[in-house]
C-alpha cells in the first residue's frame, strides 16, 4: 500500500516536474502563440504577432470587401464595407499571444495542455461607429439625393408662367445604417456580398406654385442708363451685356440675399469677360470686366425704387456719368459688391433686358405699398473739388512742347437722399449714404529740351567768356611782374 502511494507521488512530481519544463520553455518563447491556435480559420500555431498579422490579412481583406448593393431609388450602388467605415480590431492577436501564459504555473500548465488537446479558435471580426457608418454612407449616398424644387417663374409675352415645384428624396441614413449594421453583426462569420434598399424620406420644396401667385405681372420698380456704341466701346459692351444676361431670371425666395460677386466670378475670359477700361488708382486702365459697374448701378437703382433691402453698396473712387452722384454701385475684386435681400413675403424676380446703347432692370414681386404712395431719390453734391495741374518735365521734348496726357476728374462729395409721396406730398426724407469721388488731377508734360540756335549762341558766349578769362589771368602776370 505504501509502495503504491509512493509511486502514485513519483508520477504526481514527474507530471509536475514536466508541466513545469513546458511552462518554463513557455516563458522563454512567450512572443510565440501556442500550437493549436486559429485565428479567422488561419492556424497561428508558433507564430509571433507580425507573423500572425501578415497571415490573417487576407481574410481581414476578405472580410471588409465584401460589397452592400444598396438600391437608392432608381440608383443602384456598390460599396465595400471598408468605404463605409468599417475596420478590424488586432486585439485578437493580443489575445492569441497570450494564451497560456497567464496565472500560476499550475494554470499555465493546464491552458497549454487544453489548448494543444483541443485546439483554440478565434474569430475576425469587423465593426464600424455609428457615426463613421452614417458619415461614410452619406459621403457615398448625397449625390443620389433628389433635391426638391421650389416652384418657379418664366418670363413670357404676356407675363409671368408659374412652373409648379417637384417633390424630391433623401437617404434616410439612420435607418439605413441600421440595417447593413443589423446584416453585418448576423453573419459575422460571412464574406458574401449583400444588398439593402436604402429608407428614403420625400423633401417637398419650401415654395410652392400658390406662393408665386403672388408675384404681379407690374414691376415694382425699374431703371434704365444708356452707353455709347462703336467699335472702341465693344468690349466694354460685350461685359454689359454679360452682366445682365447673368442676373436676367434670377428669382430670389423670401429672405435669401443676392451678391453680384458671387454671380459674376470668376473674372476671366472662360467666363464671357473681356478687358475694357475701369478706374484704378484715379486713372483708366484696361481689365477683365470694364463696364461692369454700370450694370450693378442700373440694378441698383431698380432695386432702390422696389425698396428692396440693400445690404452692401460702394461708390466709385471717381464720378461716373451714366448715373448721378451717390447713386452709383460699384463692383472691384471680393471687396466692393452690391448685395440685397429679398425682406417681401413672396419670390422676386429680377428680369435684365439689354438693347443697343440701353440697358433695363425690372423688379417683380408682392407689391404691398399702398397706390398712394411713390418714392423719389435726390443726389445732392454738397462740395466740389477742381482739378489741379500735374506738370511733369521732359528734357527729351523741346521747349514750347505741352501734351495733355490726362484730363483729370473733378471730385465730389454727394449725398443721396429718399424722398416719400403721398398723393403727391412730401411725407418724409431720409439720407440714405454719402460718397466721396476723388480729384484726379490734370496730367501734362512740358518739354525742357534746348534749340540747336540757343546751343551754339550759349557755346559761343561760353567760349568767350574763356577767352576773357584768360587775357585778363596774364595781364594780372605781367603786372606783378613789373611790381616785382
Amino acid at each position: 500500500m505504501k509502495r503504491v502511494k509512493g509511486i502514485a507521488l513519483f508520477c504526481v512530481c514527474a507530471v509536475l516536474t514536466l508541466g513545469a519544463a513546458q511552462v518554463y520553455a513557455a516563458e522563454k518563447t512567450e512572443e510565440k502563440i501556442e500550437s493549436g491556435i486559429r485565428i479567422g480559420g488561419v492556424d497561428v500555431s508558433g507564430m509571433d504577432y507580425e507573423q500572425a498579422q501578415e497571415a490573417v490579412k487576407p481574410v481581414v481583406s476578405e472580410k471588409l470587401g465584401a460589397k452592400v448593393e444598396l438600391k437608392i431609388g432608381e440608383h443602384k450602388i456598390s460599396l465595400p464595407l471598408k468605404k463605409l467605415g468599417y475596420r478590424w480590431s488586432d486585439d485578437v492577436i493580443e489575445e492569441a499571444v497570450g494564451a497560456g501564459k497567464k496565472g500560476n504555473i499550475l494554470k499555465r500548465f493546464k491552458d497549454v495542455l487544453d489548448i494543444q488537446s483541443h485546439g483554440k479558435s478565434y474569430d475576425i471580426e469587423i465593426d464600424a461607429t455609428e457615426k463613421s457608418l452614417k458619415e461614410n454612407l452619406k459621403k457615398q449616398c448625397e449625390e443620389y439625393d433628389l433635391v426638391a424644387k421650389n416652384a418657379s417663374l418664366q418670363f413670357t409675352g404676356s407675363g409671368f408662367e408659374i412652373i409648379p415645384e417637384k417633390n424630391g428624396y433623401e437617404v434616410d441614413y439612420d435607418a439605413t445604417a441600421k440595417m447593413i449594421r443589423e446584416h453585418v453583426d448576423k453573419n459575422r462569420d460571412s464574406s458574401e456580398n449583400f444588398s439593402v434598399s436604402a429608407t428614403v424620406k420625400t423633401t417637398t420644396p419650401k415654395y410652392t406654385a400658390k406662393d408665386l401667385e403672388k408675384v404681379s405681372d407690374v414691376a415694382m420698380g425699374s431703371f434704365s442708363t444708356t452707353f455709347t456704341v462703336g467699335g472702341s466701346y465693344e468690349n466694354r459692351n460685350l461685359n454689359i451685356k454679360n452682366g445682365v444676361e447673368k442676373v436676367d431670371g434670377t428669382i430670389l425666395y423670401p429672405g435669401e440675399t443676392f451678391s453680384c460677386n458671387e454671380v459674376y466670378a470668376p473674372w476671366s475670359e472662360d467666363n464671357g469677360w473681356y478687358p475694357a477700361g475701369t478706374y484704378a488708382e484715379g486713372e483708366v486702365v484696361d481689365s477683365l470686366g470694364g463696364g461692369i459697374c454700370q450694370v450693378s448701378s442700373t440694378l441698383y437703382n431698380a432695386l432702390l425704387r422696389a425698396e428692396i433691402t440693400v445690404t452692401e453698396r460702394y461708390s466709385h473712387s471717381m464720378s461716373v456719368s451714366y448715373v448721378e452722384r451717390a447713386a452709383d454701385a460699384a463692383l472691384a475684386g471680393d471687396y466692393k459688391d452690391l448685395k440685397f435681400r429679398n425682406d417681401t413675403d413672396a419670390p422676386i424676380y429680377i428680369r435684365g433686358i439689354y438693347e443697343e446703347g440701353q440697358i433695363t432692370f425690372k423688379i417683380y414681386g408682392h407689391d404691398t405699398r399702398p397706390e398712394n404712395r411713390s418714392v423719389e431719390y435726390v443726389s445732392v453734391t454738397t462740395k466740389t473739388i477742381p482739378t489741379k495741374d500735374e506738370v511733369t518735365k521732359d528734357s527729351s521734348k523741346p521747349k514750347g512742347y505741352k501734351s495733355v496726357e490726362s484730363e483729370g476728374h473733378v471730385g465730389y462729395v454727394a449725398e443721396l437722399y429718399k424722398v416719400v409721396y403721398e398723393d403727391g406730398e412730401e411725407v418724409s426724407r431720409e439720407k440714405l449714404h454719402t460718397s466721396t469721388y476723388a480729384m484726379s488731377p490734370r496730367k501734362i508734360v512740358v518739354g525742357t529740351k534746348k534749340k540747336q540756335t540757343e546751343e551754339t549762341t550759349t557755346k559761343s558766349g561760353e567760349e568767350k567768356t574763356t577767352q576773357e578769362e584768360t587775357t585778363t589771368k596774364s595781364a594780372e602776370k605781367q603786372t606783378k611782374k613789373k611790381k616785382q
